[in-house]
């Protein structure tokens, strides 16, 4: 028996990692960095997926390039692989959905749409699927001061409807069709990797410039919104609560709020300065260089404790443990010298 991943990129090859690493049989299905050409590891999202596993990923995994829209080709991957549960995470990110609105409608809505369909007919096990932190906007915050799960979503852009939509497919396939699915509400993540999609448009380039540019030395930094707080999510933590989440008749046909760190961003660059004191760093309030028009829904405080109590999501890392990673594993791939984490942070050991 098999899990499919759809997606494969940053977050999704963390899961592979995982998935592989618990002996789980893994189908990858995608373009993977291209449209139907064949499988190699000259595209970025096999690389890194490739790079996480150790190498020999054609050895580890099945890859099948295909079309997350395409209901024959997904039918088609379920049964010859003998396919019992998905992780689907192919999805248009923030600033492209932005760009081509139509296109992140096929793909985020239409395509999880696909996958729901392909995954009822074969009556698998289950399907875990991401949504975000985007489905909601200062508007769903309750008497609490907290967004909760069952808060109002209200999107304020179209990445944040499609998000909805998806949503409501998955419930709706759930109450009709049986099929037991479970979304994730991510909020910003983080990490070695995240590179990856930043030329897909994730709208927040400036935190791999903080974490990675600075950590190799390419240049000047810039980094907004040093005013604003948000939740660091590591992707570490990520992946290990999509697994979580695989496991039948837990959280089925709801769509939860997880969370990292919530720290002000003004922490995380005052401790990056001080892990990389010869970097050219500059911290400004407000948006900065970066284009207007995307959500900050990340800025939001949320409660995600329904999460840790109903599927056991926990996290592990704190900022400063994931930035520390984050940095080094950067440097790592540059052929530099680790940096010393701060003494606090020498004893960190990952957890299950």
């Amino acid at each position: 028996m098999s899990v499919l991943v759809t997606g494969t990129g940053f977050i999704g090859s963390y899961v592979v990692r995982d998935l592989v690493a618990a002996g789980q049989q893994v189908v990858l299905y995608g373009y993977f960095g291209g449209r139907g050409e064949p499988a190699g590891l000259e595209q970025p999202d096999l690389q890194l997926v490739d790079h996480l596993i150790g190498g020999g990923l054609f050895d580890r995994v099945t890859v099948v390039v295909g079309d997350v829209t395409d209901l024959a080709g997904l039918q088609r991957t379920v049964e010859t692989h003998d396919v019992r549960s998905v992780v689907h995470l192919a999805s248009r990110m923030q600033s492209a959905t932005h760009g081509d609105p139509s296109g992140a409608v096929r793909i985020n809505a239409e395509g999880t749409a696909t996958v729901l369909e392909a995954a009822a007919r074969a009556s698998l096990d289950k399907v875990v699927y991401a949504s975000s932190i985007s489905v909601f906007s200062r508007r769903s915050i309750g008497p609490s001061g907290f967004v909760a799960d069952d808060s109002p979503c209200d999107p304020q852009e179209v990445y944040g409807a499609t998000k909805v939509l998806c949503e409501r497919l998955a419930a709706t396939y759930h109450d009709q069709r049986g099929l037991d699915t479970t979304g994730l509400r991510l909020s910003r993540v983080y990490g070695y990797g995240e590179h990856v999609k930043a030329g897909r448009g994730g709208g927040s380039y400036w935190l791999v410039r903080l974490l990675r540019d600075a950590a190799i030395g390419a240049g000047p930094c810039l980094v907004p919104f040093g005013e604003r707080t948000m939740d660091f999510h590591y992707v570490e933590d990520v992946a290990d609560a999509f697994v979580r989440a695989l496991r039948p008749g837990r959280g089925s046909g709801q769509a939860y709020l997880t969370h990292g760190d919530r720290r002000p961003i003004r922490e995380a660059f005052d401790f990056v300065g001080g892990l990389l004191p010869d970097a050219d760093l500059t911290l400004v309030d407000g948006p900065g260089d970066l284009a207007p028009g995307f959500s900050t829904a990340w800025e939001l405080p949320f409660d995600a404790g329904r999460a840790q109590r109903e599927l056991g999501i926990v996290n592990r890392f704190p900022m400063e443990a994931g930035v520390v990673r984050t940095i080094n594993a950067n440097r790592a791939q540059a052929g530099l010298a680790e940096v010393a984490p701060p003494t606090a942070l020498t004893g960190f050991t990952r957890t299950k």
